[in-house]
């Protein structure tokens, strides 16, 4: 099948931006209200804790569907532009998501996006914890091994918090990377390169992380 040539980026239903924004309004509040809580920590009973810890999940939660979505219209979005829409819903659209970000990038700009670092290894560890929200199962307890299930909980939650830095770093680092080796490519996440985007502001919480992130893609 013979791939279209690129006759505009322009295109109509795009969302990836939108959820990048959702995502970092999750993340900010997670951010904002798990700091309200520690704060918390030393008071014997406050009513508001309750109501916090909902609202951090539920930010939680916003911040780790709408990155993958992000991650999966950026990646639509790029590989239709460059290989044309027929082939990548013939071809490519039924592989899973990380599957598509190292196959689209490599095939369009020859570009092979390392295992080993920390753009993969973030995506990869959002990708498992929004497949384990979606798809969420219950389990029964027993009182006869309460200790067990408590340590199992106490897992999941340290589980579940790493994935939520991941959801907002695998935007921001991934972006970053892109930004550094996609020469004459336009990339698909939106930029958080002071060159590219000198001008853009962030939620208060998210600058340090940002930061962060671009100094690890500076060592790459």
């Amino acid at each position: 099948m013979a791939i279209t040539p690129v006759e505009s980026f322009a295109r109509i239903g795009t969302f990836s931006y939108l959820y990048a924004e959702a995502t970092e309004k999750g993340y900010s509040e997670f951010l904002a209200t798990s700091e309200e809580i520690e704060a918390l920590d030393n008071v014997e009973y406050d009513e508001r804790l309750g109501e916090l810890e909902h609202a951090r999940d539920l930010a939680a939660i916003q911040a780790i569907v709408f990155s993958a979505m992000c991650f999966e219209a950026a990646i639509y979005d790029f590989a239709s532009i460059h290989l044309g829409d027929g082939y990548v819903q013939d071809h490519l659209d039924k592989l899973d998501v990380l599957s598509k970000w190292l196959v689209v990038i490599r095939f369009v700009s020859g570009i092979e996006i390392p295992k080993s670092e920390a753009p993969y290894a973030a995506l990869k560890n959002l990708v498992f914890e929004r497949n384990r929200l979606v798809h969420s199962k219950s389990e029964p307890m027993s009182s006869s091994n309460i200790e067990r299930h408590f340590e199992k909980m106490e897992k999941r939650e340290r589980e579940f918090v790493s994935g939520v830095h991941d959801a907002f770093r695998a935007i921001v680092l991934m972006s970053l990377y892109l930004d550094k080796v996609l020469h004459g490519y336009h990339n698909p996440l939106p930029s958080f390169s002071k060159r590219n985007a000198p001008l853009r502001e962030y939620y208060s919480e998210l600058e340090e992380v940002i930061h962060d992130c671009r100094r690890v893609i500076a060592r790459i």
